[in-house]
């Protein structure tokens, strides 16, 4: 006997049940599924020999529960929360906050830092609730620019618990700085002794930058403001700060240590916020730079701040990645925008800050081209996260497009415009992008893919270097002064060409794809196995068509029975460990004869006998 967490779904949507999850419910959900999936929580696996769902069996401390759900490939747990259920117990209501409190207990790690997850995941519904007390209904988001449909975005992180943590923001900070809003802001100017800043790329020219970024009205405005204020314009240059960052953290510790930071205040463009919260896009000019400030809050997976080693080696790995892209005729064929970091400032912070860490900049600025700078009229943009969702109307957000060029057609060419650009980039080249959802953009002429742009090269690019087809182009950062003390995998450079094909596959297919493929199955009763088809085709194709040596894309492993991936959750709950991985089968496994389903993997296969229906 055993109760449901809320009324199942009807039989007549049996696929659909996160439409009608409330925040509690989804929170508890993605935690659950990111347990099992990553090897925290075990479980036993019922097959039912009809319909969509199978039934998986854990236990959470001494009491025992099962849930509708099925094994994905790579691996991935979906569940249906709804049909959550203890095992052998009297019929009551199932409190997600009591399953949760159990699941908590259950997971590794000390008790602060499991502690402070609590924290975080209570924190992601409290705005997720908020949203839906405060926030007008969506509306359909199909034809948004790139910028509103950022802001219209309200789902977040399709797999990570913590998809909209944001702690350290108060309701009226939510309010006013979270990218679903939809209320532009002013960056604060901050005016400094020219040494106590480091800039890189283009910002290393002060005065040409600053004419070429804030055009010669901007820049005398600025200067003008800093001469008012008693400073010698020759002398400071201008750092721009997130309001919130300068307001609730920066202008008391620059205070406190004395530091010559002077507010210029709010002159200038207006900016809409990103799906990143610490990323901004120009309102005023949409052709102008994204400007990336840190944020001293945690969203998601980590801290907003930003590396101080990437504001400094960020220009030179975009300058690297485009003109490697501009030398391969490759990409004239299967396009990739590379939307550089060209700039950076950097505050010497951990010189004025007591408690400052040399590795963190909690004060200073990236600025990135615009994707509206390289788009063409005829086409449309959308970052690759938004293929998934599914819009007010009850269908996906890909569906005018799917019934105008039908469904494999159309995701044939999805994948060799997605999927090509990046892959031939680190078998051919051996530059490794950190491609999800959210760093990679899709562009369309009505729906029909034509380009993707990649952005955010600061913290994840990687290569080795023994695997670069031309090692003297490369940045030398592992022989530089900058990086001395460096770890091996610490950086960017890694040891094994094993690490490239992880971030590659795990941030296109394991946590992106695997997203559309669900989306594929549910509404389009597309089988799973055949989508992964469909990218094994597009992966083949490659191979066979001569781009790269079979040898090189041997070394990946890609079709390896087996592959290793990133474990998000783990690396929240244990820091202090090194390594974050598990493994899983692989759906491009070569021997496709010896086809494994991965719930053989992740738990045992028993019959309907052995545990009560």
């Amino acid at each position: 006997m055993s109760e449901a967490l809320t009324a199942p779904t009807s039989e007549a949507e049996p696929g659909l049940p996160a439409q009608g999850e409330t925040p509690a419910e989804r929170v508890l959900r993605q935690a659950l599924e990111a347990a099992l999936f990553e090897g925290l929580v075990d479980y036993v696996l019922v097959p039912v020999e009809k319909g969509l769902w199978d039934t998986l069996y854990f236990s959470l401390g001494r009491q025992d529960y099962r849930c509708a759900g099925r094994v994905r490939e790579f691996g991935r747990v979906r569940l249906h929360i709804a049909a959550l259920s203890r095992v052998h117990s009297v019929p009551s209501v199932i409190l997600p906050e009591e399953v949760l409190s159990r699941l908590l207990d259950a997971l590794p790690g000390e008790e602060q830092t499991r502690r402070r997850f609590e924290r975080e995941l209570t924190q992601t519904r409290h705005w997720c609730e908020w949203n839906e007390r405060h926030l007008p209904p969506l509306r359909d988001r199909r034809a948004l620019s790139l910028p509103e449909l950022e802001m219209a975005m309200r789902e977040g992180h399709p797999y990570h618990p913590c998809f909209k943590a944001r702690v350290g923001f108060s309701e009226r900070d939510h309010q006013r700085y979270s990218p679903e809003s939809g209320s532009p802001l002013r960056p604060h100017w901050i005016a400094l002794p020219r040494e106590q800043v480091v800039a890189a790329g283009l910002a290393s020219d002060q005065e040409r930058f600053w004419r070429r970024e804030l055009g010669e009205a901007g820049y005398q405005n600025l200067r003008e403001r800093a001469r008012v204020r008693g400073l010698d314009p020759e002398s400071v240059t201008f750092v721009p700060v997130h309001p919130w960052q300068w307001q609730k953290y920066l202008a008391a510790r620059c205070q406190k240590a004395a530091l010559k930071a002077v507010d210029l205040g709010q002159p200038g463009d207006e900016y809409w916020v990103s799906q990143s919260v610490r990323t901004l896009m120009n309102r005023t000019h949409p052709k102008k730079a994204d400007l990336k400030l840190p944020l001293s809050i945690v969203s998601t997976s980590a801290p907003r701040h930003l590396l101080s080693h990437g504001i400094e080696s960020g220009p030179r790995l975009s300058l690297w990645i485009a003109e490697t892209v501009e030398r391969d005729h490759f990409f004239q064929r299967y396009p990739l925008v590379i939307l550089r970091e060209y700039a950076g400032l950097r505050v010497k912070e951990a010189g004025a800050f007591a408690d400052g860490d040399p590795e963190i900049c909690e004060f200073g600025a990236l600025w990135r081209e615009s994707l509206a700078a390289h788009q063409k009229t005829t086409e449309t943009a959308a970052p690759l996260m938004a293929l998934a969702l599914i819009e007010p109307d009850g269908r996906p957000f890909i569906d005018p497009w799917v019934r105008r060029y039908g469904l494999e057609t159309w995701l044939g060419q999805l994948f060799q415009t997605l999927i090509l650009p990046v892959w031939h980039l680190v078998a051919r080249h051996g530059i490794g992008l950190e491609a999800h959802g959210q760093n990679t953009v899709l562009l369309h002429e009505n729906g029909w893919p034509t380009r993707l742009a990649a952005r955010d090269f600061h913290e994840s690019v990687e290569y080795v270097e023994a695997f670069l087809a031309e090692p003297e182009r490369a940045p030398a950062f592992s022989r530089e002064p900058r990086y001395a003390h460096a770890q091996p995998n610490e950086y960017y450079w890694m040891t094994s060409v094993e690490a490239l094909r992880e971030l590659v596959m795990d941030t296109l297919f394991v946590f992106h794809l695997s997203e559309l493929a669900l989306v594929c199955e549910e509404h389009y009763r597309l089988p799973e196995g055949r989508f992964w088809s469909l990218v094994g085709e597009c992966l083949e194709g490659y191979r066979h068509a001569g781009h790269c040596r079979s040898d090189r894309l041997d070394a990946l492993g890609y079709q390896s029975p087996m592959i290793q991936v990133e474990s998000l959750l783990r690396k929240k709950l244990c820091p202090e460990e090194s390594e974050y991985h598990h493994r899983v089968f692989n759906p491009f496994r070569h021997s496709h004869q010896q086809h494994f389903s991965s719930q053989h993997f992740y738990g045992k296969e028993v019959p309907h006998a052995v545990l009560p229906r």
